[in-house]
């Protein structure tokens, strides 16, 4: 990647939004990143150009996929979307790092251990969006939300770190944000013995909350 200069966002010009989800992975039958991409796909937003893509949970096609766009495609902002089952509230993470270790396959198979996601690249990068303000408007909004401090160590963690290290070395993305979502209800409802523990939020709720970040985008950039 050839670095180039960045430049600084217009007041006056729409923000160009790329937003992401990915497929079911794990054994769920569902993803509420995908299911929330598909229903502000055809959303009108007054400030920004909206651009949505469904990634593979694929350690080798995510970052084909999403370079391929970028290469043809001028985005300001790339906002990810992940599942993190097990969370209570929308998670805004502030950090992804150069490693993919898990023992979890990836849809295709495949098992990542103590490897690099760019060779030689920086240990860490933390996202330049206001994170905070992020969490405060959604808590604000009675919608729980926290800054998280890990995006772990699978497909969401490359996805943001490629997009960041990106974000640095070409200037596209400008910026980019990882947001993890809780389990839905319906998912919840199927794990026998965990649901006393198990956490879970509406689609509803994650919509709205997702809509709040895209509706005030400027604000935390």
């Amino acid at each position: 990647m050839e670095k180039t200069e960045k430049s600084g966002l217009s007041d006056s010009k729409k923000l160009s939004v790329l937003l992401t989800g990915f497929e079911p992975f794990g054994g769920e039958k569902v993803n509420p990143s995908m299911r929330i991409v598909k229903r502000l796909s055809k959303a009108v937003f007054p400030h920004i150009s909206l651009h949505t893509l469904i990634l593979p949970v694929s350690y080798q096609k995510s970052t084909e996929v999403l370079e391929e766009y970028y290469k043809t495609n001028n985005i300001d902002i790339a906002l990810h979307l992940g599942q993190a089952g097990g969370s209570a509230g929308i998670r805004l993470e502030r950090v992804a790092i150069n490693l993919l270790d898990s023992k979890h396959p990836d849809n295709d198979g495949q098992v990542k251990e103590d490897v690099s996601i760019i060779d030689n690249g920086p240990d860490a990068y933390m996202t330049r969006v206001k994170i905070k303000a992020v969490a405060e408007l959604l808590k604000k909004k009675k919608i729980p939300a926290f800054v998280s401090y890990t995006a772990g160590q699978y497909i969401c963690n490359e996805v943001y770190y490629y997009s960041l290290h990106r974000s640095n070395v070409t200037g596209t993305p400008k910026h980019a944000l990882f947001v993890h979502l809780p389990f839905l209800p319906e998912q919840v409802a199927t794990k026998e013995g965990k649901l006393e523990k198990l956490p879970s939020m509406t689609l509803e709720l994650q919509t709205k909350a997702v809509r709040l970040i895209l509706e005030n985008l400027k604000e935390f950039i």
